[in-house]
């Protein structure tokens, strides 16, 4: 990020020598690189991030600061907390500690809620090289510690990390050749005095310096010469930061007098004078490690940092559970009219907390009376309800047609999500019935059931018809074919046959039309409601139908009823005219439609001529019906003697008289003789 942001810098003059050339730095920043770095950087993050410069070196270069800050151009009553790097010009090492920590806290603001927390609650310094002269110089190739302003006698340079007030010279040297030069007196140097100006200014509560090189991390006291017990929060906080390094690369936490004794450094004045709490951080084991080793390093020394700005400002507050809501459902479709349409959505909760969700339609096509299922719900955190909506495509609407419907589901928490359906109607081609009145039907009549058949698709369609109907009912062909308009309608009719035996009452006829056009056929099985009469047919036979016979005898006349109406014939049979000389077998009728019982009528009487009537007295209220019988009886009349029938008979009894007397003559005989015992 931050070094891929930096430019190459022109060449500089070689080691020692005005305009000498600097050498390929690797991975490592020279002056002008982590200038335009830092431009770069802050031109990107103008938020969080200000450049400025504190001051000027003796070579006329700028000492740059940055600060890191959610509100960067207030200055907030928030903690500060200041990071130096690169006080000794060869220790290269910590510029890139310094930098990376900068890159890191900058490009995970607004990625990481920790990162974001500890920048929106603190004011955060960084001065990642505060001695660029001596920085250029060593990037020459020069093994340089000191800044490069000359101090006489050709000698060039203070040691500025002995430069600070606190018992400045009391345990560093005086002698401007050497490498801890402590200077002519405190604060002589353009960069301590602008690290006492800012320090001053802002009053961090800690600050950390890197230097190099050895695995530790140092408190105050670094001199010899205080005594005085430092705050115990200082051993406890370097403890901290050595553990928050990786197991096995940690660093020693120590006072910075076990390294050796020094005076004149930044964190005993810090500590003396402002009652900061200051670490200097000795990194690894070279001033200018391999690149290779720099990332791993770089990483080493962010856990130490995190954990500071941590103690300053504490944990950052468990974040609000994230609240959010998706609707997904299908986003076409298509339609022909008076189609019911239903599509399914589903709702749910992908946040962390549990929602009350409204859901509604926002717009949807006129006429198309949209509604949607369920409302409003209450949905807990990763569950999920089927949200329908049901509508009716219009009958009047043409193919081609567009339709949108724009779905909203809005919280209580602010959580919302919207579905869009886009739609188009296509031809459709429809048709309906509708039955007119065909009166009252008789069984076994004729007639015409009249309907109108409607287009109710969006096309002109040539319709051809044909019916079917019900066991029973015979059908004729119907009016056809016709074509219609949309949503025109023509009348016409089907005959029908009704059945013989069908029941009086609404009947409902199913009545099958076949409708047939370009696009295919069509079924529809429509019922028709017809009113059939009550019949009332009852049929009689007699079998003979007249009689005729002498005084004195008798004669059977059979008798059959046939219901060959459509209810059902109950009650009882009576005789009248000149009943007196007939009767009956049995006079109760119980005939269900299309039955027959037969009856015996006997008949006896006086002579002359007469009539015998039978009538049905209906037990269900219907009028009595009847039938008669012609009778007519003769006198017996004398038969005429007959001379030669009589003699005939005559002759039979002598001659039956002559058989017995025989018989009886020889019986007697033989019991004379005792042949034959009495």
């Amino acid at each position: 990020m931050l070094a891929a942001a930096l430019l190459l810098v022109p060449a500089q003059p070689a080691p020692g020598e005005e305009g000498a050339r600097a050498r390929d730095l690797g991975v490592y920043h020279t002056y002008d690189e982590m200038v335009s770095g830092l431009e770069n950087l802050t031109a990107a993050h103008p938020d969080i991030m200000a450049l400025e410069s504190i001051g000027r070196t003796y070579e006329d270069r700028d000492l740059w600061v940055v600060k890191l800050s959610d509100n960067v151009s207030v200055d907030e009553a928030e903690p500060n907390i200041t990071i130096f790097g690169g006080i000794h010009a060869g220790e290269l090492i910590s510029v890139e500690v310094a930098l990376y920590i900068l890159e890191f806290l900058v490009g995970n603001y607004s990625l990481n809620s920790t990162v974001g927390w500890y920048v929106n609650s603190t004011q955060i310094w960084f001065m990642p090289m505060v001695n660029p002269d001596g920085h250029v110089f060593a990037e020459q190739g020069n093994n340089w510690r000191k800044n490069r302003r000359p101090t006489g006698g050709g000698n060039i340079g203070v040691d500025l990390n002995r430069n600070f007030g606190h018992l400045w010279g009391l345990e560093a040297s005086h002698n401007p050749a050497e490498d801890n030069y402590c200077g002519p007196y405190a604060f002589s140097e353009n960069e301590t005095r602008a690290v006492a100006r800012l320090v001053t200014d802002h009053h961090p509560e800690i600050t950390i310096s890197y230097h190099s090189y050895a695995p530790y991390i140092l408190y105050p006291w670094g001199n010899s010469i205080d005594t005085e017990p430092v705050d115990e929060r200082l051993p406890q906080i370097a403890w901290n930061m050595s553990q928050a390094m990786p197991e096995g690369r940690r660093y020693a936490p120590i006072m910075a007098l076990g390294m050796y004794p020094a005076t004149g450094d930044t964190d005993d004045w810090f500590y003396a004078n402002l009652s900061i709490l200051p670490f200097t951080v000795e990194i690894g084991t070279s001033n200018r490690p391999v690149d290779s080793a720099v990332p791993g390093i770089c990483a080493d020394n962010l856990g130490p940092a995190m954990y500071v700005l941590n103690y300053t400002v504490g944990s950052p507050p468990p974040p609000p559970p994230r609240r959010s809501i998706a609707l997904e459902g299908p986003s076409t479709f298509g339609c022909v009219p008076l189609q019911e349409l239903r599509f399914d959505f589903t709702l749910e909760n992908t946040g962390e907390a549990a929602e009350n969700v409204s859901v509604g339609i926002e717009s949807s096509p006129e006429g198309w009376a949209a509604q949607l299922s369920p409302g409003s719900v209450e949905l807990p955190p990763g569950e999920s309800v089927n949200v329908i909506l049901w509508c009716t495509v219009p009958e009047l609407i043409p193919a081609g047609t567009g339709a949108s419907f724009s779905l909203r589901a809005a919280s209580v928490s602010g959580a919302n999500a919207s579905a869009r359906l886009d739609g188009r109607v296509g031809t459709g081609r429809a048709v309906s019935i509708v039955w007119g009145n065909p009166g009252t039907l008789a069984p076994g009549q004729s007639a015409s059931i009249p309907f109108t058949v409607r287009n109710n698709g969006n096309a002109f369609d040539n319709i051809s018809l044909s019916a079917s109907a019900d066991t029973g009912w015979a059908v004729s062909q119907v009016a056809s074919p016709f074509g219609l308009a949309p949503w025109t309608a023509t009348n016409t009719f089907v005959r029908l046959q009704v059945p013989e035996r069908l029941p009086p009452g609404v009947t409902r006829v199913n009545l099958t039309l076949e409708c047939r056009n370009g696009d295919g056929d069509v079924r529809l099985n429509s019922t028709c409601l017809l009113s059939v009469e009550t019949l009332l047919r009852l049929e009689w036979s007699v079998a003979p139908s007249s009689v005729v016979l002498y005084e004195g005898s008798k004669e059977e006349v059979s008798i059959t009823l046939v219901n060959a109406g459509n209810v059902r014939e109950r009650g009882n049979l009576t005789l009248g005219g000149d009943s007196r000389y007939a009767s009956l077998d049995r006079k109760a009728v119980d005939l269900p439609p299309g039955e027959s019982a037969m009856y015996v009528l006997t008949i006896q009487g006086k002579p002359g001529r007469w009539r015998v009537n039978i009538s049905l007295a209906s037990a269900d209220g219907y009028p009595p019906r009847q039938i008669g019988v012609d009778c007519t009886i003769k006198a017996r009349p004398e038969a005429p003697r007959n001379t030669l029938q009589d003699a005939i008979i005559v002759m039979d009894i002598v001659f039956i008289a002559i058989v017995i007397g025989y018989i009886v003559y020889r019986v007697k005989r033989k019991r004379r003789k005792g042949r034959v015992p009495p």
